[in-house]
């Protein structure tokens, strides 16, 4: 992947490295954990990794479910994170840069057969910017997991009759396949925005925070991902 230049060399001359932990939860393909050597990848970890080096931090990375990463954040174990806006564990114990990293559309996805069950998986810790409370009220009964790919495969094993997951997860785990007639999907929202979320109890939450968005507020392209993800201009 080819990261664009994020800033000017002069905003690190003659700054101390710092070492500050991303926690992040297994997203794909944005974040993807290596079951077998556990390694933390994706195009939101590269570019997180490439944005804070030239901020002037090394990265350390987290690839952890949502509950531990919330509780982590609470305490200044972990510096940064990446998430959306409205997560009750969450919102009290960080601070958002105002400029998205990316835009997330959620959905949920029915079982035909049947269609009249209320059973439906989700994601230990995740509100679904409401949803969670919504399908509630509305008697759907959650199985929550621990990660987004261990809820679609619940769903798959065919151990709920619904599922609520995010569309770019859902679609990398389904890969080349394609919806057949035992299944259809209904979209919740779009255009969800989620943000880098900067630790209040981080040691280096103030420079973080000014540094994070100094940088979104450099660029014209509406999230951080696209500004960084864009082809350097060939000279």
């Amino acid at each position: 992947m080819i990261f664009a230049a994020l800033l000017p060399l002069s905003v690190l001359a003659q700054e101390e490295i710092k070492t500050v932990t991303l926690g992040i939860v297994v997203f794909p393909p944005l974040v993807i954990n290596d079951s077998e050597t556990g390694r933390c990848y994706g195009e939101v970890v590269e570019m997180s990794s490439e944005l804070l080096k030239q901020l002037g931090y090394n990265m350390s990375i987290e690839c952890i479910p949502p509950i531990r990463l919330y509780e982590r954040v609470k305490q200044g174990e972990i510096d940064l994170t990446v998430n959306v806006k409205g997560t009750t564990a969450l919102d009290d114990h960080a601070t958002f840069i105002d400029k998205p990293v990316t835009n997330l559309t959620l959905m949920r996805v029915v079982n035909n057969a049947r269609i009249n069950e209320k059973s439906i998986a989700g994601i230990r810790g995740y509100d679904y910017v409401g949803e969670r409370i919504r399908l509630v009220e509305e008697g759907y009964e959650f199985v929550d997991v621990p990660s987004s790919v261990d809820s679609i495969k619940f769903f798959f094993f065919d151990r709920t009759a619904n599922l609520i997951t995010y569309e770019r997860p859902f679609y990398y785990f389904l890969g080349d396949n394609e919806f057949n007639d035992r299944t259809s999907s209904i979209t919740l929202k779009k255009n969800i925005p989620t943000f880098f979320a900067v630790s209040l109890k981080s040691k280096y939450k103030d420079d973080l925070f000014k540094k994070l968005s100094a940088y979104s507020e450099s660029f014209k392209e509406d999230t951080i991902l696209e500004h960084a993800t864009k082809p350097t201009p060939q000279l």
